[in-house]
């Protein structure tokens, strides 16, 4: 059977490689903002520059600081923080759904196994549906 084949080490530098996997993503995200949607603000005391990245071209979208887009502005700060933190949740629950799945070989009580495998199926569509909500709020703020 697989138990048998699949050492303990390996499964530990899985777990290791997808730690740091994880890890590296946030940096990316945080630092970069290299994530899908890849939205990033500029602000200086006279105007908010909304920054859309693609992968092959840039996006700019300018709002002078007044009355009449300060709540435009707060949504969009607002939006693109939560599509970053929706994002890191996607990366950590699908690196837990494989780990969990992978150590799954090794466990003798299968139970935990089965019930944080269904919270984590569960939990991701419903993240990517979010967050796919989330770029169209996005959107359509930038085109007022």
């Amino acid at each position: 059977m697989l138990e048998e084949n699949i050492p303990r080490k390996k499964l530990g530098l899985f777990s290791i490689f997808m730690a740091l996997f994880c890890l590296i993503t946030g940096i990316l995200a945080y630092s970069f903002n290299i994530y899908p949607g890849g939205y990033s603000i500029k602000e200086n005391s006279e105007e908010v520059t909304v920054i859309k990245k693609n992968f092959s071209k840039k996006e700019k979208y300018t709002f002078e600081i007044s009355e009449e887009n300060q709540i435009i502005i707060f949504l969009i700060k607002n939006d693109v923080k939560q599509l970053l933190t929706m994002w890191l949740v996607i990366i950590f629950s699908g690196s837990s759904l494989l780990i969990n799945l992978v150590n799954q070989l090794h466990l003798k009580d299968k139970n935990a196994f089965y019930i944080t495998s269904i919270l984590l199926i569960i939990l991701l569509p419903l993240v990517i549906y979010v967050y796919i909500g989330k770029l169209d709020h996005i959107e359509q703020l930038l085109e007022i």
